[in-house]
Parts: structure tokens; C-alpha cells; sequence
């Protein structure tokens, strides 16, 4: 039996990328009329919205002091703000009958979905994709006080679910409570592919390698710029996926003539168009300290649809990143570049050897299937909607 299930969070629960994509495959087979979904920051767009499910937008926030010198006060600010809202959001319900809070451990959102549950006293079931209290830009002085609060709402959830194996282990240790891994899902309606595409057999044409998603952080412009001029010395060319725009990668330096901004594409499509232009994809991760944290905890959510393609891949990251202890743990998964003075020979020799190219992209299609098909990753998320009604 499917909990009456309340979402509540800044993650918006849209057919996109990354946090969303993931909440939006989780809950894409579940009753319409047993769901709501409440956003508390950006709005989804009404044609990737789930179909036939209530969605109500209330922000907690007001983004013009987000994009103001004041944003990490505003951040402290809107984080005690989150709980204090948490009455008013829940009556938008109309009635809805609540058993159950999941949220995602992300801007606001998840502190009043904390205290909804509690005044409900309904089970709380909490997602966390990256490590809040530190990657938030919050002013110090405050940081503490949202550290002290992440700890009472993950000791408060029923079930926690957390991407990665090590963020479930620290969390564990840090907050002595159990949690769960939960990798990322590839979509319902995810083509199936049984072996390597032929071509990628084949020297016929320029090297191509595609990154697909969203750039966050330096490290990762670095990452791709670094990319951007390993293929330059072998003709090669980069095809850049997601929501960034041509003048935006021409201001962070991605405008080489090497390089194709292509757009966002739904997940079908461009895993049909990699296949038919694409020699490997990129998987980078930050090498910069601040990012290390994160970078240790946080799962690359590409790698689900990434694995489906049987293109291989180059994760690119420190010793010491998620991706890469992923990759080691399963030999042969991708090429791994864990020295940055590396990617250019790793490229050249990439371009070179066709039968590695599809020994890589044989091996990414049989380990993803272990860790990412949507079947695998929905039993982990029923078995942690569960739990009982509190009582």
C-alpha cells in the first residue's frame, strides 16, 4: 500500500536533471491521487511535471536577496524562516491527508517538511544529494546553527536515503543514525541497449567525447576547459549537454571552435544522439579543496543514464571523489583520471584504440545495470516509504 505521500522541498520535481530528475523518475509510477508535491524555491515547468499530481509552488525565499552580497545572511535568514512556515504550507493542502513527508535535504524547504511531519506526526523520509550544512553559502557565524539543525531533522526521519556509500557511512558516524544508499535511477521508459554502438568500433571521423548536465562550481568549468584543449592537439571536439548557454561558455571559456553547446534534451533523446555522434563521455569532478567534501559524498546522478548509453567514460576527479572509488570498485567501468596532467594522454589514447572503446562501453552497459536500472532503485525507495505511521 502506497502512503498518502506529501513532497515538500526546494528541489523541484521535474522530468530535468539532477535532484530533480531523480525525485521525478522515483515518483513516476506512483498513484497520482496519493501524491501532492509542494516546491518551496523554483517552480517546475508545467509540461515536465508528473501527470495528473497536485503541485503547489510556495517559496520561502525571496531570490532578489539571494542574488544580493547579502546571500549568506539571507541564507540564515530563510533557514529559520523555512520552520516557522511550515503551518501556512501545510494549510495549502485542501484537505490532502498526509501519512507521510519525504524531502530533499537542499535550501529550505526540507526544514519546514521537518517540522510539517512533526506536527503531524507522520513519518519523515529524508533524501540528501550533497552535504547541506557545508556546501551551503551560509555566513559562518550561523553555520553551526544550521549543522545543529541537519542533525535534529536527520535524527527525526524515519528513513534516510543517502547517493553514495560514503556519505550513508559518515553520516551514520556524525549522526548515529542508520541510512541507506540510494543511486541514482535511470527512467521508466529508458531505452535498453544490449551492446556498444558499431560505430564506436570505427576511426571514421573527428574524436568526439559529450558532457551532459549542469556546471556548479569552478572546478568543474576547469574540468572541461582542460578537456576543451586536451582535444585540440587530435582534432578532437567536446558536445556540451544541459542547460548552458552559448554565451555563457563562451564567458567561461568553453568558445573554442572544438566545442558545441547543444542544448537540454530529454533523457531518450540524448541518449539516441550520443549514440549516434558520441565516441566517450565525460564525467568530471571538482579537484579544487573547497569542493572536496562534497565531492567525497556527492554521486555523479549522469553515471545512471551514462552506463545505459554503452559509450565509455572518462571519470575525471582526485583519489579521493565518489566517481572514482566507484570506478575502482568496478574494474574497467571507465578510463579514470585521477592526475590532471593525465587527461590529454588518456584522450589521445582513447582516440586511438577503437576495441578499447567498446571493451569500455561493454562494461559500462553490465555494471550499470547492476547499480542504476529503475526496477533496483525503486525497491530501495519503497522499501523506505515503509515505515509505519507514527503513533
Amino acid at each position: 500500500m502506497f502512503p498518502r505521500l506529501l513532497y515538500v522541498g526546494d528541489v523541484p520535481v521535474e522530468a530535468s536533471y539532477h535532484g530533480s530528475a531523480l525525485l521525478y523518475r522515483l515518483l513516476s509510477d506512483y498513484p497520482p491521487e496519493r501524491l501532492a508535491v509542494i516546491e518551496t524555491a523554483t517552480q517546475s515547468e508545467l509540461s515536465r511535471r508528473l501527470a495528473n499530481v497536485n503541485y503547489i509552488s510556495y517559496p520561502i525565499a525571496n531570490q532578489r536577496w539571494l542574488d544580493t552580497r547579502f546571500h549568506p545572511y539571507a541564507v540564515a535568514w530563510y533557514s529559520q524562516a523555512g520552520t516557522r512556515l511550515a503551518p501556512k504550507i501545510s494549510q495549502s493542502l485542501n484537505g490532502f491527508g498526509v501519512e507521510g513527508v519525504l524531502t530533499v535535504a537542499h535550501g529550505f524547504g526540507w526544514l519546514a517538511a521537518a517540522r510539517l511531519a512533526k506536527n503531524r506526526n507522520v513519518p519523515l523520509h529524508l533524501m540528501i544529494h550533497d552535504d547541506w550544512p557545508r556546501v551551503s553559502d551560509i555566513a559562518p557565524a550561523f553555520r553551526k546553527r544550521l549543522e545543529r539543525q541537519f542533525a535534529v531533522v536527520y535524527t527525526q526521519a524515519q528513513s534516510r536515503l543517502c547517493v553514495s556509500p560514503s556519505m550513508s557511512k559518515s553520516y551514520s558516524e556524525r549522526y548515529g543514525g542508520l541510512s541507506e544508499v540510494i543511486y541514482p535511477s535511470r527512467a521508466p521508459d529508458s531505452p535498453a541497449f544490449e551492446e556498444p554502438p558499431e560505430r564506436l568500433a570505427r576511426n571514421d571521423g573527428p574524436f568526439t567525447i559529450a558532457f551532459a548536465g549542469t556546471i556548479n562550481s569552478e572546478g568543474y568549468i576547469r574540468a572541461l576547459v582542460a578537456l576543451q584543449n586536451a582535444l585540440i592537439p587530435i582534432k578532437g571536439r567536446l558536445l556540451i549537454f544541459g542547460p548552458l548557454t552559448a554565451e555563457t561558455a563562451r564567458q567561461v571559456g568553453l568558445g573554442f571552435s572544438n566545442t558545441d553547446v547543444c542544448g537540454l534534451l530529454s533523457a531518450r533523446d540524448l541518449m539516441v544522439r550520443l549514440r549516434e555522434e558520441v565516441h566517450a563521455l565525460f564525467i568530471p569532478m571538482s579537484f579544487d579543496a573547497i569542493d572536496r567534501d562534497n565531492m567525497e559524498m556527492a554521486f555523479p546522478s549522469k553515471l545512471a543514464d551514462c552506463t545505459a548509453t554503452g559509450l565509455p567514460l572518462v571519470i575525471y576527479g582526485p583519489t579521493y571523489c565518489s566517481a572514482v572509488r566507484w570506478a575502482r570498485e568496478n574494474p574497467g567501468v571507465a578510463e579514470v583520471v585521477e592526475a590532471q596532467t593525465d587527461l590529454g594522454e588518456t584522450i589521445k589514447c582513447l582516440a586511438s584504440d577503437p576495441a578499447h572503446r567498446v571493451a569500455l562501453g561493454k562494461r559500462a552497459l553490465e555494471v550499470g545495470r547492476q547499480y542504476f536500472t529503475y526496477e533496483r532503485v525503486q525497491q530501495v525507495f519503497h522499501r523506505a516509504l515503509a515505515v509505519q505511521t507514527l503513533g
